[in-house]
Formats: structure tokens, sequence, C-alpha cells
């Protein structure tokens, strides 16, 4: 789990490229499909991923023949489990779910370009130097995205168990993820 909604604005569909993405990466357009966003200045940030997806040469286990998908008949999938779909979210619509115009989420660690580990409360945050990713250093102007409002921390399970996070006595984490507040 890379993308935990504590609240949201907007939640809207697109259509998906065929690159991977996990949720709680940075995506903006290219080519009218939603593709995990650059620090380019001419590709604009619109949103967070709510969803993941496999890149489409991506052939998942295979358990019948392949079914032709998407509202173009332009993509095949292997069928697999409904239960499962190996982390692909996407496979049925072809469509992401992007959160935009604002919300609270709780975004890994490990989607920051070094582990979050500069985030603190009033950071303004943007893209990161790898596609999708945020970066933990301060951004200014076009380039923002969400302002961070707390540092990186372990984010309670509510499961009892051994590791101790936010003061909690017990309660098994997560992982480790920021707190960002949405500003497209």
């Amino acid at each position: 789990m890379a993308l935990i909604v504590e609240y949201h604005v907007v939640a809207d569909m697109y259509p998906v490229g065929a690159t991977a993405i996990s949720a709680g990466m940075l995506v903006g357009f290219t080519n009218n499909l939603i593709v995990p966003s650059t620090a380019d200045p001419d590709q604009q940030s619109i949103g967070i991923a709510g969803d993941s997806a496999l890149a489409a040469e991506g052939q998942t286990t295979a358990y019948s023949a392949q079914l032709t998908i998407g509202s173009n008949g332009g993509g095949t999938r292997w069928t697999e489990n409904r239960i499962s779909d190996f982390y692909d979210e996407t496979t049925a619509s072809q469509k992401i779910t992007v959160y935009n115009g604002g919300g609270k989420f709780w975004v890994s660690s490990t989607l920051f370009d070094n582990d979050g580990a500069s985030c603190s409360a009033g950071l303004l945050i943007g893209s990161g130097t790898i596609a999708g990713d945020w970066t933990d250093t301060a951004v200014t102007d076009d380039d923002v995205c969400g302002l961070c409002v707390g540092a990186v921390q372990g984010y309670d399970s509510g499961v009892p168990g051994t590791d101790v996070t936010n003061g909690s006595g017990g309660s098994m984490t997560l992982g480790d993820y920021v707190p960002v507040v949405l500003r497209i």
C-alpha cells in the first residue's frame, strides 16, 4: 500500500498509459493518457494516482485465454482471479483514479527522492527526479503539487504487535509515510 487517503476533494477517472504506475505517484498527461509525472516543465502534474497499474507489456499469470479490453479495444490481458489482479487495479476499465483539487493523503516514503528524509511541516513539494516520485526538497511557483504537514513517520495499522509507532503503545506499522495536503 503506497497511498492512504484521509480525505479528498475530487476523484476522477482517466485512461491509463502503458507505463507502470503505483498508487501515490504524481501523474500527468502524455498523448491523452495518464502517466507518471516528470520534472519536465512541459508536463504539469494533475494529481495523485489512486490506483496501481502494470505496464502493458507485463503479462500477469494466465488462468485462461486473453481478452480484448479497453474502450478502444486496443488492449489485451490474460484473465485472472479478480480477487488479486496482481495489484493492477486498472485491468477491467483501463482507467485510473486520479485525486485532484485537494485533500489529505499519506504517501509512502518510498515514493520520495530521498525516502522523505527532508520532509517537514510546511515544505512545498512537487515532482521528483524519478517519474511519478515526489521531491523532498522545497519547490516554488508552478512546480508546487503538495504541502507536507509533518515529517516521515510510521503509520499505525491498528493491529496489536511489537512495533511501536507514534507512541501508540504497540500497534504494528503499515510502513513509513509522509502526510501531504494536495495543492493541485
